[in-house]
């Protein structure tokens, strides 16, 4: 039996602009949910032993359909690592996190998501939306083996037809890099407001009624 979004959650970022973001949504909502900057590939975290909470990943991703446009608010129904195989999302966090997007106005995209080692990019895009994929970030999968429930809600920074470089993995070097300005403008201009939108979403779904004990998933793929 799926836990219920009742129970301990620890929300985690992997980027200190999506973690700022996350502590003012939850602080304007009243929220006592626990936020976490775990560090791209969650490697400035360490999960808490057992009994562990509940954790959910938040803020951006990128896009591997030519139809999922920057903005567009997506909720993690599995996840995945490249190698592995997809696990489901916790039903009723899904709930939860659905209700919290529509709560802001955003019809959410729910499907499978891919934990990548590395951004995606280019032509890699469209072999991962063949397998099934709807957007790819670098952190949930990670979380598979502590056993805890598992969700994500994430909003599309980058698509297939308005891409971001692989370097920016390490946003410090690629920032300083001439040849990677442009792109440093675009995601200057657009990176904090999805970010702002994700932790909304986020927020309205800790506090909607889909976030208590008994609430049912939507049908996820």
């Amino acid at each position: 039996m799926a836990e219920s979004p009742g129970q301990d959650v620890v929300v985690l970022a992997a980027l200190g602009m999506e973690w700022r973001a996350i502590r003012h949504a939850l602080s304007a909502s009243g929220s006592p949910a626990q936020v976490a900057r775990c560090g791209i590939g969650l490697r400035h975290w360490t999960p808490p032993p057992s009994p562990r909470p509940a954790f959910i990943t938040c803020g951006l991703a990128g896009g591997l359909h030519s139809d999922l446009l920057p903005g567009t608010v997506v909720v993690a129904g599995s996840v995945a690592m490249e190698d592995g195989e997809p696990v489901a999302c916790d039903p009723g966090w899904v709930a939860a996190l659905v209700a919290g997007a529509r709560a802001c106005g955003h019809e959410p995209v729910v499907g499978p998501m891919l934990t990548a080692r590395r951004l995606v990019v280019g032509a890699a895009r469209g072999a991962w939306a063949g397998k099934g994929f709807v957007a790819a970030e670098m952190e949930t999968a990670l979380l598979i083996p502590t056993g805890a429930p598992l969700a994500s809600l994430r909003v599309i920074i980058d698509a297939p037809a308005a891409e971001v470089s692989e370097h920016w993995v390490t946003p410090g070097r690629a920032a300083v890099d001439p040849r990677r300005w442009r792109e440093a403008i675009w995601l200057a201009a657009l990176a904090p407001r999805y970010a702002r939108l994700a932790a909304r979403c986020l927020a309205a779904g800790l506090a909607s009624e889909a976030a208590q004990p008994g609430a049912r998933s939507p049908e996820v793929p």
